[in-house]
């Protein structure tokens, strides 16, 4: 094709691929210095939403293990309560015994009882204050919600009801129980009796969903690792496609700058023979 001093197409066809090539030659050093595929929404939007989603997903799962690691403890504290409420029952069921038998002095039965209904008063008054995060733990029925993952499924969330574990309460029915009279004593040993099942029962369920909670943990820890490096795959660079693809627009870009040169010494050549 002819040069022409007013419109020289082969130029603008060089520097057009010149401006391509720094694009892509830029785009590339950003990729290798941040290690990132995705620096902006336009590197890759779909690749972009789905890096975000991930990332949502697995802050969600880090609140979610903060959740349970927040509810073990708390059932700790439940549980730290309810090994000394235990205590107490067999303290109280021990004066019951005593003075159920025949040869426990009349006498000695108003002492009994004036400590075990100090006893009373004090399961009642550990189950008023065993607290965790201003939350009354051992004096209502309160169900308890624990959000462990990142959704509102069955399977994210869990609950637990511990329940009214002071002596007037409906789990332990200790309200009325005394051991002032020979009688009472010995009604006193089966309503003990029955109190004290229902806290290792409520012990063992503890147990158990502390036992779950921290299977729980692990599964989470698992699935955020899993979710980190899905994520870290959609956003990072391959390094060594992102250094070869550095080169080849280097070279496009060196390459173009060249033959833009020649264009120029073209017109120059023209314009030289034109004022002879």
């Amino acid at each position: 094709m002819p040069a022409t001093l007013n419109h020289n197409v082969n130029l603008q066809h060089i520097n057009r691929n010149m401006q391509i090539h720094f694009s892509n030659t830029s785009t590339q050093i950003e990729k290798a210095s941040s290690g990132m595929r995705i620096n902006r929404s336009s590197d890759d939007p779909a690749g972009l939403a789905l890096a975000n989603g991930i990332h949502s997903d697995i802050y969600a799962m880090a609140e979610g293990s903060r959740n349970i690691q927040q509810s073990i403890q708390m059932l700790q504290v439940a549980e730290g309560a309810l090994s000394q409420i235990t205590e107490m029952v067999q303290r109280m069921k021990s004066l019951a015994t005593q003075s159920a038998s025949s040869t426990y002095s009349d006498t000695n039965r108003p002492g009994a009882n004036a400590e075990f209904q100090a006893l009373k008063n004090e399961i009642d008054r550990i189950a008023e204050f065993t607290t965790y995060n201003g939350m009354h733990l051992l004096d209502s029925a309160d169900e308890y919600t624990i959000q462990a993952g990142a959704s509102e499924a069955s399977n994210d969330v869990s609950r637990i009801a511990i329940g009214d574990m002071r002596a007037m309460g409906p789990e332990l029915s200790l309200d009325s129980v005394t051991v002032d009279t020979l009688e009472n004593s010995q009604d006193a040993i089966d309503r003990l009796e029955t109190a004290l099942l229902s806290i290792t029962s409520k012990r063992n369920h503890i147990g158990a969903f502390q036992n779950r909670l921290g299977l729980s943990v692990e599964t989470t820890a698992n699935i955020t690792a899993s979710m980190l490096a899905t994520e870290s795959d959609v956003r990072s660079a391959d390094i060594a496609q992102t250094l070869s693809s550095l080169t080849s627009s280097q070279i496009m870009m060196q390459t173009a700058g060249s033959l833009a040169s020649e264009a120029d010494i073209d017109i120059d050549r023209i314009l030289s023979l034109l004022q002879q």
